[in-house]
């Protein structure tokens, strides 16, 4: 993904914080005239939030997920493989609706811990229209391939909001994600197997932020990210939503939004040569309650 596009994604969170200066600026009461303004004392009842999430906050969402997946996987870093597009290639699915869930802890008012979960899990069986060459194996052209490419993620997330205000908020995060990988293609015909599988905790920077338009609507934005440049491989991880939200009452909000999870991988390494470049976007729904 170029650089370019990934800035634009984090222009939303950037652009909350003069909104929620303006917010507290126009908010803030006017002093009377030859006065100083006053301070309220610390016992003093802050204003009450448009949003209850004090303690927890479920939410259930649906991606309607667009996944596009490109990969080599190489013999060695000398003897290429063919690059492949699964969705074409193999006959992966192109489209999945995806149901997720997220937990949201707040231990207080600038803290919080989250857990998540993603998966697509894919197979399929097509006669390939090309020879394909996959590791140390070779598929020739109209043999029945059975295919298998499978990506599940569970994160946990710790994040500080710096800015609190009572139209919105603005957090930095850290969070481990565990990434377990497994692909396999099959040909039953000659019992040809050849299967790929990993697992790895990766960690991912992020911020994220939201702003109250109104007591009922507002716009959140979150971006997690994690680059790597060793001697044999270069890759990159991005994981970023833009949604809107309705509150229906302060206890349960609804909304519609935009996801992106892109994974970019090119190793050279002499165990795991070759390259993969997964990408799954798509509109995003869910629902969440506050506790």
């Amino acid at each position: 993904m170029p650089n370019s596009c990934r800035f634009l994604l984090v222009i939303p969170i950037l652009a909350l914080a003069p909104a929620l200066t303006l917010a507290a600026e126009a908010t803030a009461p006017a002093a009377a005239p030859g006065t100083l303004p006053a301070k309220l004392p610390d016992w003093a009842p802050k204003p009450k939030p448009h949003v209850v999430e004090d303690r927890f906050r479920i939410e259930v969402n649906l991606l309607g997920a667009s996944p596009s997946t490109t990969l080599r996987v190489d013999e060695t870093p000398t003897l290429p493989g063919t690059e492949i597009n699964a969705e074409d290639d193999l006959g992966l699915e192109d489209f999945k609706l995806l149901p997720q869930v997220e937990l949201t802890l707040l231990p207080g008012e600038r803290h919080l811990v989250r857990l998540s979960a993603f998966a697509i899990h894919r197979s399929a069986d097509k006669r390939i229209e090309r020879p394909i060459s996959f590791d140390n194996e070779d598929y020739r052209i109209g043999e029945r391939v059975d295919s298998l490419l499978n990506l599940t993620m569970f994160g946990l997330t710790y994040g500080y909001r710096f800015v609190v205000h009572q139209r919105g908020e603005i957090s930095a995060t850290f969070g481990i994600q565990i990434a377990d990988v497994e692909a396999n293609a099959v040909v039953r015909s000659r019992v040809v197997r050849e299967s790929e599988s990993g697992v790895a905790p990766l960690p991912l920077m992020g911020a994220e932020g939201r702003f109250d338009f109104t007591p009922r609507l507002a716009v959140e934005a979150r971006v997690q990210y994690l680059t790597v440049n060793e001697d044999d491989v270069d890759g990159s991880i991005l994981d970023a939503r833009l949604n809107l939200t309705w509150r229906v009452n302060p206890y349960l909000a609804v909304g519609l939004g935009y996801r992106t999870f892109q994974i970019d991988v090119d190793s050279a390494n002499e165990d795991t040569p070759g390259f993969v470049d997964l990408s799954v976007d798509g509109p995003l729904l869910f629902v969440r309650a506050s506790l």
